[in-house]
């Protein structure tokens, strides 16, 4: 097994195994993948397991020696040890179950881990992909971090007055909406371009013309926190997983060792994402 998701010990011999689902979701785990780092935790570790804010588990004491092992029980579940040091961290997305999901990026998850997993960068680097403005996985504290959008439009069909967009629970969570006599009214100033709205509209008044992903870069939290930076826009889910690829290859080319995607923002200025 190689050093990628193994983190070294308190004890003498004993480490720390990082385990992600690489199938069928790499953003969430199945229950029989769960039943199976139960099972690795009560046979070859301490027994308890620890999630990260990465979505993957940590099993704590395991003997160097059960590696080989383990790795053979991962594979056989749609499971692999991963995301430390200079490996790319564990691409993380929102929950596929969410209601306010402009677009699920579970699928944009899988396809970044399954193509980078094993990829070696400069420094620590974290990508997160958020389906709505709330950014549950902190896509404005990330390296590099995703946020889908909905362009909202008011159609010609008449409002009916259901209110099922501004009452609880379903109304809009950033107060956006208000309904007047003239039917509808959107604070564009407000909204967060969550789509959810054009979901409950029963008569269709309210409708998504089309979606698009704002790209923010230079985040992290740790003991220095930095709010990412608003790089671009682009139109599709393919442009956003394409961008990142080319970023992280400049970026590769770019850094001195140890210095994340915000570091060189720091020392080198914008311009470098622009070439």
């Amino acid at each position: 097994m190689s050093g990628n998701g193994i983190v070294t010990g308190r004890a003498k011999g004993r480490v720390t195994l990082r385990i992600r689902s690489i199938e069928p979701y790499t953003s969430e785990f199945t229950a029989g993948q769960i039943g199976v780092i139960a099972d690795i935790a009560e046979q070859y570790g301490s027994g308890a397991a620890h999630v990260t804010p990465r979505q993957t588990i940590e099993v704590p004491h395991i003997g160097i020696d059960e590696l080989p092992v383990i790795e053979r029980l991962l594979a056989g579940h749609g499971l692999s040890a991963g995301s430390t040091g200079q490996y790319l961290r564990n691409v993380a997305a929102c929950s596929m179950w969410c209601l306010y999901n402009v677009s699920p990026m579970r699928g944009a998850a899988q396809k970044l881990n399954s193509l980078l997993s094993e990829k070696t960068l400069p420094g620590k680097t974290n990508i997160s992909l958020s389906g709505c403005d709330f950014s549950c996985v902190r896509s404005r504290t990330s390296d590099i971090g995703v946020i889908a959008r909905a362009l909202i439009v008011k159609t010609e069909k008449p409002c009916k007055q259901c209110s099922l967009c501004v009452k609880e629970p379903l109304g809009c969570q950033a107060d956006a909406i208000t309904l007047t006599r003239e039917g509808v009214h959107i604070d564009r100033r407000k909204c967060v371009r969550c789509g959810f709205c054009s979901g409950i509209c029963r008569p269709g008044t309210i409708a998504v013309k089309a979606r698009e992903f704002d790209i923010f870069v230079g985040g992290n939290g740790g003991v220095k926190p930095r709010e990412a930076l608003l790089h671009c826009t682009v139109p599709s889910e393919e442009d956003a997983l394409e961008l990142i690829g080319k970023i992280l290859d400049r970026y590769s080319s770019l850094a001195e060792k140890g210095e994340r995607i915000g570091d060189l923002i720091e020392r080198a200025g914008m311009g470098w994402l622009e070439d």
